[in-house]
């Protein structure tokens, strides 16, 4: 029994490091990537209270996973990674509505035709244009291009090659340009 007792009282600091190392690294990883996972949240999905959320569900999933005793070797691409699925399981959960029932239950919509010119040469109408995009395109060209993550980064987070994202890349600004124009 006096043993036991010796045991325990071993083990409890060197728990008690593991979980402030583990901290540490969680908050210099917050500090350096916040900023970006919240762009690229926002960008998927246009609501900044809910890009807010998602960003902290992304860190509460990573300690989740850290204590649970496993390691993460690149934490950027698992940052993104797991902000990628939150957004994913936030796209199946919406509901679409047609215009038809919005006008049922009185909704109106409305464009003023100045404010739509003015937006056509705006930031807000190319990032409209990308939200067009399917999925697998418009997601690469926000990684990329909004939070400036390398080609090799992105085909981490999508277990893909880096030859395949560099053609998605280029067919989806071809896309991008086409429905610019329009």
């Amino acid at each position: 029994m006096v043993l036991w007792g010796k045991y325990v009282r071993k083990v409890k600091p060197l728990a008690s490091l593991y979980m402030e190392k583990h901290k540490q690294i969680l908050t210099e990883a917050y500090n350096e990537y916040s900023d970006a996972i919240f762009r690229y949240c926002f960008f998927k999905i246009s609501d900044r209270e809910k890009a807010l959320d998602f960003v902290q569900e992304t860190f509460a999933r990573t300690w989740q996973y850290i204590i649970s005793g496993n390691e993460i070797e690149n934490m950027k691409t698992f940052l993104y990674t797991t902000a990628r699925h939150i957004v994913i399981d936030e796209y199946r959960k919406r509901k679409i509505y047609s215009l038809d029932e919005l006008i049922d239950k009185g909704v109106e919509p409305h464009l003023e035709i100045e404010e739509s010119l003015y937006s056509s040469l705006d930031i807000e109408r190319v990032m409209e244009c990308v939200r067009q995009l399917p999925d697998n395109y418009s997601s690469i060209i926000i990684m990329r291009y909004v939070n400036d993550l390398s080609i090799k980064d992105i085909a981490q987070i999508l277990s893909e090659s880096e030859n395949v994202i560099s053609v998605r890349i280029y067919r989806g600004l071809s896309k991008l340009r086409k429905l610019i124009l329009l």
